[in-house]
């Protein structure tokens, strides 16, 4: 397709090792690296906890709901990092940078992308269905954190789409050439990650396939721009919001809320929820719309 041209160029440095048991050889490198990583930094705070009877601090780090806990979480992405970086260049005999594409517009793309994506946000925010704030409190202490809470998202998200859309999709893409596959292969790697194992079926295989379309976006902006900028500003922008603007206490991932809300318990026995229903459909638009709002951004 003419609309992904940059596309051929953005993958180019993965043809040369483009075998597909390399390519499985390699995540699996990548995973068990970042896995036995992840182990061996819970047992390291473990151990500073113990020293300096902060008991809390792995805990808080598994679960996110604390500042510590969650900046300590979104940095921990750089084992990943590492491990992609890493294997790209000893197991691809190619430089961690081609995992980038195209450096030229990259900041520009960046951060019209970010602001597009803040655009939609905005406009979610001050359009009706209005919500009420009222129990909230602001976190006055979590805005001086701000710089370094951005910082720990742009690790975060950044690391995903190295993996996800700069490693595997390079990859898939060198060895198959049909979008088909390099679209759909890595991103149902990509909400498979993100399968909440201790959550119920529905919810989890509805995170799964709402994940699966933003990654489908991502990977669109990627072939378009031949470049992870887009796709990166895409990603930050959404856990940006999704991290920094409200949670409710003690809740996974509410470290770094601006506005805290009192734990909400529900009120009695939950009537089933449908694998699909307008709720879900309306979440699904979600990525939807703010793909669009970039595209008009990017100009692509």
């Amino acid at each position: 397709m003419k609309s992904y041209a940059p596309h051929d160029r953005y993958i180019a440095p993965a043809l040369p090792s483009a075998d597909f048991p390399r390519l499985v050889i390699g995540y699996a490198i990548i995973e068990a690296a970042y896995y036995v990583s992840q182990h061996a930094f819970s047992l390291l705070l473990i151990l500073i906890g113990e020293t300096t009877g902060f008991s809390d601090l792995e805990p808080s780090y598994e679960y996110g709901d604390t500042a510590l806990g969650l900046l300590l979480q979104l940095f921990s992405f750089v084992f990943l990092a590492l491990a992609v970086i890493g294997v790209t260049w000893a197991h691809h005999s190619r430089s961690g940078w081609t995992l980038l594409g195209r450096l030229d517009r990259f900041i520009p793309t960046l951060v019209a992308t970010v602001g597009a994506c803040a655009a939609v946000f905005a406009a979610l925010e001050v359009l009706p269905p209005f919500y009420s704030f009222e129990g909230g409190e602001l976190q006055l202490g979590r805005i001086a954190l701000l710089p370094l809470s951005m910082l720990a998202i742009l690790v975060q998200t950044g690391t995903e789409e190295l993996l996800y859309r700069g490693y595997l999709q390079q990859q898939f893409a060198a060895r198959f050439g049909s979008p088909v596959i390099w679209m759909v292969a890595p991103n149902l790697m990509f909400g498979l990650a993100h399968w909440d194992l201790g959550g119920d079926f529905v919810t989890s295989a509805q995170y799964m396939m709402w994940t699966f379309l933003f990654g489908l976006a991502c990977t669109d902006l990627t072939a378009r721009t031949g470049s992870l900028a887009a796709a990166m500003g895409f990603h930050f922008a959404n856990n940006a919001y999704v991290f920094l603007f409200w949670a409710e206490e003690t809740t996974p991932d509410s470290g770094l809320a601006l506005l805290l809300f009192p734990y909400w318990e529900g009120t009695g026995d939950a009537a089933p929820v449908p694998l699909f229903d307008l709720i879900f459909f309306n979440d699904l638009a979600l990525p939807v719309v703010l793909w669009l709002a970039v595209r008009l951004a990017i100009r692509r």
